[in-house]
């Protein structure tokens, strides 16, 4: 039943000719002018003579591959020592859950109190609203605030820079600050806010781009399988060294298979360089794939194998074969949510799913820990790939971390997503239909009536696709139900959405993440029973093992990192979640 899946090689199958066939006459004649020994001697020669070497890629594995090697260049901290705090004077304005990314700034009608930072409540899907005065002086200010946050600086709104998740200010002298927290999880407020004046700020960018030069260089050379060239390029003046180099480049990460939510497959990789890729296909055909800073994207025909060697530059960047789906005989489905930044856990979770060779892997958000993080989604995409197979991804809210500005989350859509598509889509996976959802493009969570994608679910709904879909499964980072999280009871926005099509009978599973636990809940709604899993034990902290909400009464709760596997043909569906010593923690299944 394996389909869709891929088999990543950081180098190249072995190319061997067949080796000639030694006409019989000749091997006797040789025979009766030598001895026997000396006749195979001369045969294995000659058969050996015929064989080509294999042809080696150029670095032994990608630059991401190996985290622990890399590590320097993820250091992307400020300097302590020449940031400026700003933790007191703040005024709290209160809090509202007004709908809409652009609020009213209430500072006129609202009593306000003193507040020292860290400052945060217990109100999900609320503004919070903040007021600073005090000196600046031309900088940044780092805002560090849950989920995201909009500034403005002596009443101008300030945007947040395109080059980090930072705000710039060219004020000098005495400023007012104000600061909207939008809160899209349980617990939000304003944690921390920091200036780092201009002079340190270039220092710092200076520094950063020679670390991350060095450490790229040294573990290019490193990794090089070609010893004579890495003995040369030692041999050279580092200026001289990088721009041979440079001539060569690295992938950071390998090619990966992705399900669009138009239901159309791509390849998705991230490069060193920008420059053009080709892809030499074993049919014969050659593909130039371009990038934009890196990021490369080729659309891949339906129900088509492809196998090619890619090249950059100079670099040969391994071989590579995916195969296309095949659902004829049912489809094997990996479930798992909220990676959220927990590398290694993740890494575990990656592995232990290859095991199971699921036909494609859905991530039910929260995918990665902070949405505007520089570098978090090439390190996301190394460590999806070990699961090798094919991937369809679902936004969380801190995927949208730092793009609070517009809730246009721009490194997700130009990491995981294409730009003609939407974050959400119907996709078909034989007797499965899957749609996902993204209520975090709104805030507060939320599908709003006369929006896009609340039109867009309700044709859906009352599409004959979906209808005589056999099983039907919804998406979404956001629980409409969840118990193991102190205080959190599902998302009610959620519940409101779906409730209508649960009582006709148009959804019979609902997965979500979010709860960083495995819960699972059946209900029945007007007859029709629809059962309800949150999987998000992918890598990010567990809830706390002795507390829970006392509502809804969840089926079962669990607190341990897991990811599950959910097997569906024409007449049942079956569910196993394990945890990471592979152990079966529960089982669902269900039956039409």
């Amino acid at each position: 039943m394996k389909s869709e899946s891929n088999i990543q090689e950081h180098l190249p199958e072995a190319r061997y000719n067949s080796p000639q066939k030694f006409d019989q006459s000749l091997i006797k004649t040789r025979i009766c002018y030598c001895s026997m020994h000396f006749g195979l001697i001369i045969g294995l020669i000659s058969l050996l003579s015929c064989q080509h070497p294999p042809v080696l890629s150029t670095y032994r594995e990608t630059f991401l591959a190996d985290i622990e090697m890399v590590a320097d260049f993820f250091q992307n901290t400020f300097p302590e020592e020449e940031l400026i705090a700003l933790d007191t004077g703040w005024m709290f304005y209160g809090m509202d859950s007004l709908p809409g990314i652009h609020g009213t700034w209430p500072y006129q009608s609202v009593q306000s109190q003193p507040v020292a930072l860290p400052h945060r409540l217990p109100f999900p899907n609320h503004s919070m609203w903040y007021k600073w005065e005090g000196i600046l002086e031309p900088g940044i200010l780092l805002i560090d605030a849950d989920d995201g946050a909009q500034c403005k600086i002596n009443g101008k709104r300030v945007l947040r820079s395109h080059l980090g998740d930072f705000y710039p200010q060219d004020d000098n002298g005495k400023c007012t600050v104000e600061i909207r927290v939008m809160n899209n999880a349980m617990a939000g407020g304003l944690r921390k806010v920091r200036l780092l004046p201009k002079a340190a700020l270039a220092q710092w960018e200076t520094r950063k781009t020679e670390i991350r030069q060095k450490v790229l260089e040294r573990r290019k050379l490193e990794l090089l399988q070609d010893m004579g060239l890495r003995s040369e390029l030692e041999g050279l003046e580092e200026t001289e060294r990088a721009l041979r180099l440079s001539a060569y480049p690295i992938l950071f990460t390998v090619p990966q298979m992705i399900l669009g939510t138009d239901g159309k497959r791509f390849l998705r990789w991230v490069s060193e360089s920008s420059d053009p890729a080709t892809l030499h296909l074993d049919d014969g055909e050659t593909l130039t794939a371009n990038a934009s800073d890196g990021v490369f994207t080729v659309p891949i025909p339906p129900a088509t194998d492809i196998y090619f060697e890619l090249h950059q530059g100079r670099s040969h960047q391994g071989r590579y074969t995916f195969s296309a789906s095949n659902y004829s005989e049912g489809v094997r489905i990996a479930l798992w949510g909220d990676s959220q930044g927990g590398w290694e856990t993740f890494r575990e979770i990656a592995d232990a799913i290859r095991e199971h060779q699921p036909d494609i892997s859905i991530g039910a958000g929260d995918l990665v820990n902070n949405g505007s993080e520089e570098l978090a989604y090439p390190r996301f995409l190394q460590l999806l790939s070990r699961m090798q197979t094919t991937q369809l991804l679902v936004p969380g809210n801190h995927d949208y971390d730092g793009y609070y500005d517009d809730l246009f989350a721009k490194q997700m859509n130009d990491f995981l997503f294409r730009p003609e598509t939407s974050t959400y889509g119907l996709l078909s996976l034989g007797d499965v239909s899957v749609i996902t959802l993204d209520p975090n493009e709104n805030f507060p969570v939320s599908v709003p009536e006369a929006t896009h994608q609340r039109n867009w679910l309700e044709e859906q709904m009352a599409s004959p696709a979906w209808k005589n879909s056999k099983w039907k499964v919804i998406v979404v980072h956001q629980p409409p139900y969840s118990q193991g999280w102190p205080g959190y009871h599902g998302e009610w926005t959620i519940r409101h959405l779906i409730e209508p099509y649960l009582h006709q009978g148009l959804i019979d599973l609902v997965v979500a993440g979010h709860t960083h636990d495995y819960e699972r809940l059946s209900l029945q709604f007007s007859g029709h029973p629809v059962h309800f899993l949150v999987v998000g034990g992918a890598g990010g902290g567990l809830e706390p093992a002795d507390a829970q909400s006392d509502y809804p009464k969840m089926d079962r709760i669990i607190k341990k990192h897991h990811f599950g596997i959910l097997e569906a043909n024409s007449s049942q569906m079956n569910f196993i979640a394990y945890d990471l010593d592979g152990k079966v923690i529960d089982e669902l299944k269900i039956t039409k």
